[in-house]
């Protein structure tokens, strides 16, 4: 028989029973031959029919587990150099009531090249995906795309919230460290905070820059051409310095 009874209050990932006893149906799902609860709620077991479903806190069949295309919304637990694990807590803008496990690779964290995954997304950020999978544990995400992407990111130094300066870079106001994040164009909307654009750091110029080469060009050798020319022709005295030029014949 089934290792639960009709009545049991589960969550999401119990074990209910291996398939030779009953087959999954509403709130569960079957993976390697063990039926697994899809959402929180109260076992319902049909013996006619030899099946098991979970019946949601409303009473009603209901598949809590996301399917391809819906928005999550939940919190870096860990994050690697290849992949990050997430508790993801809203479904299509709905609370859940259990939260679910959900996985990034690095792979559908952004188009552009990240070495590591703390590149795009770390550990305490609040992410906006896209699940890749249906009625699966964990979540496959993606966060490719500007809606999707960090919408809260947490100082990796102090765990201050960071405010967005600039596209995916950000600074923390109380140890100013800065950072960056792969970021939702609306990042820090969900939570009060204003895009801090004034405070980014000041890209120089090429007129800045050359300016500066004049100014330290003594300290680096002096004048490019009389500096080098003088090195190429070992030591060399002028001999127009020296009063020693001599008349050419005609």
């Amino acid at each position: 028989m089934s290792s639960v009874k009709n009545g049991d209050i589960v969550v999401p990932g119990d074990q209910l029973c291996v398939i030779e006893e009953m087959s999954p149906s509403f709130g569960t799902y079957e993976k390697d031959g063990v039926v697994f609860a899809t959402t929180a709620g109260g076992v319902s077991i049909d013996l006619k029919a030899r099946s098991i479903s979970v019946l949601g806190p409303d009473g009603n069949n209901k598949l809590a587990l996301p399917i391809k295309g819906d928005i999550m919304i939940g919190e870096v637990i860990r994050a690697y150099e290849s992949r990050a694990e997430v508790s993801l807590v809203k479904r299509n803008g709905k609370d859940i009531l259990s939260s679910l496990q959900g996985e990034i690779r690095i792979g559908n964290v952004t188009r552009r090249f990240v070495k590591s995954m703390h590149d795009a997304i770390r550990a305490g950020d609040i992410i906006r995906a896209v699940a890749l999978n249906t009625h699966e544990i964990p979540v496959e995400l993606s966060v490719v795309g500007p809606d999707l992407g960090v919408i809260l990111g947490k100082c990796a130094r102090c765990g201050n919230d960071l405010v967005l300066t600039t596209h995916n870079n950000m600074v923390c106001l109380r140890c100013e460290n800065h950072e960056t994040r792969e970021a939702a164009k609306d990042y820090g909307v969900m939570f009060g905070l204003e895009a801090r654009p004034d405070i980014a750091p000041r890209r120089r110029s090429y007129g800045d820059r050359r300016g500066e080469d004049r100014r330290y060009g003594d300290r680096r050798g002096g004048d490019r051409r009389g500096g080098d020319s003088r090195r190429r022709s070992g030591g060399r005295r002028d001999s127009h310095r020296d009063g020693d030029r001599r008349p050419r014949r005609r």
